[in-house]
């Protein structure tokens, strides 16, 4: 296979993205579709990957861990806030839904919420018995 040359060098962002694109994805496809992207050879590719450390890997996988989880929570909390607006409209309407289905919706959504905060779900107790002597 000759080597790929590109018109232009790649900036040291170009890179990162690169390296950001292969850790979040390291199929052979994927890398087959940034080397055409940038215009690069795989030589050049796995030269740049290659040169990251491990814990420069590891970084930029939990940076887009984190990214998702940010990005889900806020999904959710709209979400949850959309099905409370609904739960309080029917309120009124106990025609169509019974009490004890919205108690029920209610006390999902409000664990939901709470997962979603990252905060505990359940009254927890512990006993501690102590014997003295």
């Amino acid at each position: 296979m000759t080597p790929k040359k590109h018109n232009y060098k790649l900036t040291k962002q170009d890179k990162q993205d690169i390296l950001t694109e292969y850790v979040l994805d390291r199929s052979k496809a994927n890398t087959t579709a940034i080397c055409k992207k940038y215009d690069i050879s795989e030589r050049a590719f796995y030269d740049i990957v290659n040169k990251a450390s491990e814990s420069e890997k590891e970084k930029i996988l939990n940076n887009s861990i984190i990214e998702y989880q940010r990005n889900f929570s806020k999904k959710t909390a709209i979400i949850i806030d959309r099905l409370l607006d609904r739960i309080n409209q029917e309120l009124n309407n106990t025609d169509k839904i019974q009490l004890s289905q919205l108690t029920t919706s209610f006390g999902i959504l409000y664990d939901k919420m709470r997962l979603n905060e990252n905060l505990s779900t359940s009254n927890n107790s512990i006993n501690i018995n102590i014997k003295i002597e």
